[in-house]
């Protein structure tokens, strides 16, 4: 190999093309904060529940999912809340023991306004004092509904609701077995 050979030719960057790569790096550094900020999660409470955005056509702003019924609750309870139905979706409910992975079909919510109900919600079974129990709302589509109602007054369990909950709410049963 001759000296030539051996020698590598060396690279240079024009000033414009340093410039040009400055101004890139600029410009990507103004705007990852921004971006970061619309991509990641905001970290707000998931038990408060997200309302739907509100629409265009001026109606009210949407109420997040809140709970007025007592959280110590007999077996057999009538559960009620403020919230926003999702436009185009019910909402249904569905008990969860805390840790077991199942979901158990309630029944699909009851609006009138931003006001919720469920009539003769059974939470557990009557040797179940004292247990603790998660209210899970779930937004479903019509063809959910209609699935999950053909269940309405069994124990009938899934793995997971059919899509992210909008809420939980944790209750306690009480010794009373209620009235249902």
């Amino acid at each position: 190999m001759t000296a030539q050979e051996k020698k590598q030719p060396k690279s240079r960057i024009s000033g414009p093309q340093l410039a040009f790569v400055g101004v890139v790096l600029a410009a990507l550094i103004g705007v990852t904060p921004a971006l970061l900020d619309r991509l990641l999660p905001d970290g707000s409470p998931t038990a408060t529940g997200s309302p739907p955005p509100p629409s265009a056509s001026g109606s009210p702003s949407p109420v997040a999912f809140t709970l007025t019924s007592a959280v110590s609750v007999p077996q057999c309870a009538d559960i009620t809340g403020y919230g926003t139905k999702p436009q185009g979706r019910e909402v249904g409910l569905f008990i969860q023991v805390p840790g077991d992975t199942k979901y158990y079909w309630e029944k699909v919510l009851k609006f009138d306004g931003d006001s919720w109900r469920a009539d003769r919600v059974v939470i557990g079974a009557p040797g179940d004092a004292g247990k603790e129990f998660n209210l899970v709302l779930v937004p479903l589509s019509v063809q959910a509904v209609v699935e999950f109602s053909k269940h309405d007054g069994t124990a009938y369990a899934v793995d997971n609701p059919p899509v992210a909950p909008i809420t939980q709410f944790r209750v306690t049963r009480t010794t009373n077995l209620g009235s249902c």
